[in-house]
């Protein structure tokens, strides 16, 4: 009998075996022939430095990973942590962003505080005040931005939010939504004050409440959905798509010129949610690839450890930009996930199938991502829109490890009901 441990060992073998195969040449053929092209692009990258930020962390940090570490251990007991992790997201992001010292010791108290609520559920549930999915957080945007998936969920099993949404107030004509991109585009590095995180959210909570059309069925009938998706279109296509790396980014005023960063989460948003429908797709695919060993989120690189949200990511946008692409693009582009796909069997996922969370606020959000990862990559068998090296041998035991752990955690949580609903998508043949 084989141990598990041995038999996940050899299923990561089975994919370097398979990618190692298709990409050896036949004895048969020539030199030229047997070749694998890849180019070595390069992308010049601004980067933001706000030194704030690394004295915030070394003040802050140690006593929120220890936290995040409990909460952790907590949800892996079943345990409906919501308002923790609400409050966990919003002190994280001011600690990393800002300089307002008074409000992260508030909120550091009330995520202290949080640990011992007996009952967490309602953070899970509309708030009565305007709608949004977020009681425990206090400002608008996460308010708004952790109200998508509760929403996305109600959408897919064909459900209506009970609250009325008020949480659309702030952008609910046009000129709203292109006033709130503006005011998030722009960060002032003399400020201390860095908005990339929040032009972020914006752009992924509007992006899928405008853009994805299952989400139309839990959108406010009193407002124009497609007059805001339009304003949000012209805003992404008319100024902020940078013409030579096709990437979209946040901007940044220093010495008092105004700097553009490629930024790869926020471009993933926006070519995902439109499915690809965006201009430049050959040189977002290109820059994606040239932009490897850029510190994250303006590369992918995030110091050798492992992210399959980054990942994701990648790979997503490789997939919708590959009929752009020429060869030796293409190449890279299936060697860059063959080698994602090895290392997050190896290091994302244990033995049992526990995916690690310490990259994640819940334990959700760690599943959720581990299974787009694969679910992209067609790691389950599933068909996916371009021809991948990845071939995993074996992967009924891993599928039914990962639908186990599934199953002891907080079922209330959007994210573990998002990641069940994928895995359950792609099952394997058996």
């Amino acid at each position: 009998m084989i141990s598990l441990q041995k038999r996940k060992r050899l299923c990561v073998f089975t994919i370097c075996l398979s990618a190692f195969l298709q990409l050896t040449p036949a004895v048969t053929a020539s030199a030229d022939e047997g070749q694998v092209e890849l180019r070595l692009n390069r992308v010049e990258s601004y980067i933001p430095h706000f030194p704030i930020k690394r004295e915030m962390n070394a003040r802050y940090r140690p006593e929120l990973d220890d936290l995040l570490s409990k909460m952790h251990a907590r949800m892996h007991e079943g345990e409906n942590m919501s308002c923790s992790s609400q409050i966990f997201e919003e002190v994280h992001w001011l600690v990393n962003h800002t300089d307002r010292v008074n409000e992260i010791e508030r909120r550091m108290q009330d995520l202290r505080d949080s640990f011992d609520m007996e009952d967490q559920s309602f953070a899970s549930r509309q708030d009565p005040k305007d709608g949004s999915f977020a009681p425990c957080m206090e400002h608008w945007i996460w308010r708004f931005f952790r109200s998508v998936d509760p929403l996305k969920e109600l959408a897919k099993t064909g459900q209506k939010p009970e609250v009325p949404l008020k949480i659309w107030d702030q952008v609910d004509t046009p000129d709203e939504v292109e006033k709130l991109m503006n005011g998030y585009l722009v960060s002032d590095v003399a400020s201390g004050y860095n908005k990339r995180k929040e032009l972020n959210l914006a752009i992924t909570a509007l992006g899928q409440l405008l853009w994805l059309d299952y989400t139309a069925d839990v959108f406010p009938e009193h407002l124009d959905r497609d007059a805001l998706a339009q304003s949000l279109r012209e805003f992404v296509d008319e100024k902020w798509q940078d013409p030579e790396s096709g990437y979209w980014g946040a901007w940044f005023r220093q010495d008092g010129e105004i700097k553009k960063t490629n930024d790869l989460s926020i471009t993933f948003h926006i070519i995902s949610y439109r499915g690809g429908d965006v201009a430049l797709k050959k040189e977002i695919g290109q820059t994606t690839m040239a932009i490897k060993r850029v510190k994250y989120p303006f590369g992918w690189s995030t110091g050798g450890t492992q992210n399959n949200h980054h990942a994701y990511d990648i790979a997503r946008i490789i997939n919708l930009t590959w009929d752009d692409l020429d060869e030796p693009s293409r190449q890279h582009g299936s060697a860059t996930i063959f080698l994602m796909s090895a290392r997050s069997l190896a290091k994302s996922i244990d033995s049992t199938g526990a995916f690690d969370p310490k990259p994640f606020t819940t334990i959700g959000e760690a599943y959720y991502f581990g299974i787009s990862f694969f679910e992209e990559i067609g790691l389950f068998g599933n068909p996916i829109a371009r021809k991948s090296l990845t071939k995993v041998s074996d992967t009924d035991i891993l599928y039914h490890q990962i639908s186990d752990n599934l199953d002891d955690l907080d079922q209330s949580d959007p994210w573990v009901a998002a990641a069940r609903r994928k895995l359950d998508g792609i099952k394997p043949d058996n």
